[in-house]
Formats: C-alpha cells, structure tokens, sequence
C-alpha cells in the first residue's frame, strides 16, 4: 500500500485530529499530523469519540467503529476487497461523503458519520416513529385497508418511466407508474408500501438509499385516500425500514399517475 494514503484523507482539524490506528504501521504513518492512539484488543471502549479510525480493517466491524467517531468524524480503512461491496458496507453502516478507490494492492475506502442535525436526522425526527399497528397483520407488516385510512392523502413509493421531471415530458408522452410492492414473511399476496405523510416516506427512502434497497424507486406519488377504494392490494402503512428490509419486494403495481394529486 502508497506511503501517506492514510495521512492524504485525514479529516479537517483546526488543531491535530484525535485519531484511533488499528495497527502500528498506520499509527506510524500518522504520528507528525494527528494525536494518535493505537487500537487494542485488550482495551476498554474510551469515552473519547475520535475524529478519525485509520487502518487496515475489513467491513464487517464497520458499526463498532461508527459509534466511536465524533459526528461528522470520518473513517478511513483499506481492505482488499471488491469496491462495490465496501461502498456498499459504508453506506448500509450509515456513512455519509463515501469514497472508494485503488490504492496499490488494496483498495481505500472512506466515510463519514452524519453530523448532530444533519437533513437526514431532521427528516427521521421530524416523521416520528412508524404508526401503531392496523386493523390487520400479515407476516411482519401491519396491513391497513381503505377504510380504515385516517388520512385525506396516502402516499407511494413509485417508479417512473420515463424518469424525467413533468417539464422535460411532450404533452402527448406517455407515462406509467409503478408501485413498489412487499411480499409478507407468511403466506398471502404482496401489499403496497405506503405512507400517510410525505415526510414519512422520505424518512423511509433515506434509510432504503443508505442500505442500497429500492433503487429503481424515483419518485413519491400523492394520491386522495379514495383513490386507494380502487387498488388491488391492502397497504402496509407507515412500516419502519428496519422492520421490513428482510422482506422480498414483491410485482410492482402499475398505478394511473392521473389519479394522483
């Protein structure tokens, strides 16, 4: 591995960042620029959160390491593994400003933890916990008929095609929507994932573009509680995203995006 890649990505310190080294080799390396302090497998967690963690580390001790950096402080580890997987592993440990790339045998691969008031952390308080359970549950999820909607609106995670935004659309373009669906963890029909604020599904995609899922979701449809009378499948309401990411995503349902608002 280069001399100084390590050093290259320290993060931006008005004095010398607090920095935990998992091997000596980088405790070395970063002696001159950072108050260093070298990892132990004897040692006890300290109650400092760091600015950085620098070493040769695999993904897999990713979350302990998270908790051990300040907000806004920035791992930075090289493993010799595949650049899309440890892109992956940063993003589903909840790093922000991911970076992977070559570097000699090995590859780097860096990430920060979200800072205290960052639009991801606003967004999740600001939607509050996940509802209570519905009148129904299937498997995992809670299911919620239109009846029993108590909101005027109910909002879709959907796939647009064409992605484009309404102003790039010919007035004569057609558009299909399609809504992303979930397959209980018991026997049944998959139900529609769906939301009854908009800040609730974006507190949602947040976590689902974070862990890598749901990527063929672009937009987040808005449509009268009535209109959800006319659908093929029960709704599983307002789910956390941690209580349904072992779930398989079932056939998307095609929706008219005429009938949304």
């Amino acid at each position: 591995m280069p001399d100084g890649v390590f050093a290259r990505h320290l993060p931006p310190s008005a004095g010398l960042p607090r920095v935990l080294a998992l091997e000596p080799q980088t405790a070395a390396e970063l002696g001159d620029l950072a108050e260093v302090t070298l990892a132990s497998a004897d040692a006890q967690p300290a109650a400092v959160r760091y600015d950085a963690i620098a070493g040769r580390a695999a993904p897999d001790g990713l979350a302990t390491m998270v908790q051990q950096l300040r907000p806004g402080g920035r791992l930075i580890l090289a493993h010799a593994g595949q650049a899309e997987a440890l892109l992956g592993a940063l993003r589903e440990a909840g790093l922000i400003h991911c970076l992977v790339e070559p570097a000699g045998e090995t590859t780097l691969y860096r990430g920060e933890r979200p800072p205290e008031g960052s639009p991801l952390e606003r967004v999740q308080a600001a939607a509050g916990p996940a509802d209570e359970p519905g009148p129904a549950s299937r498997g995992a999820l809670a299911l919620t008929g239109a009846d029993g909607l108590k909101t005027p609106y109910v909002f879709l995670l959907v796939a647009q095609s064409p992605n484009k935004p309404a102003w790039k659309l010919a007035p004569d373009e057609p558009v299909t929507w399609r809504a992303v669906t979930l397959l209980p963890s018991g026997p049944g029909e998959p139900v529609l994932l769906a939301f009854s604020s908009l800040l609730k599904a974006v507190a949602f995609m947040q976590k689902a573009v974070l862990a890598g899922a749901l990527g063929s979701v672009n937009k987040v449809g808005k449509f009268p509680a009535q209109a959800a009378r006319g659908w093929p499948l029960p709704l599983a309401l307002n789910p956390s995203f941690e209580a349904v990411s072992g779930l398989e995503p079932g056939p998307a349902i095609e929706l008219d995006p005429r009938a949304a608002v």
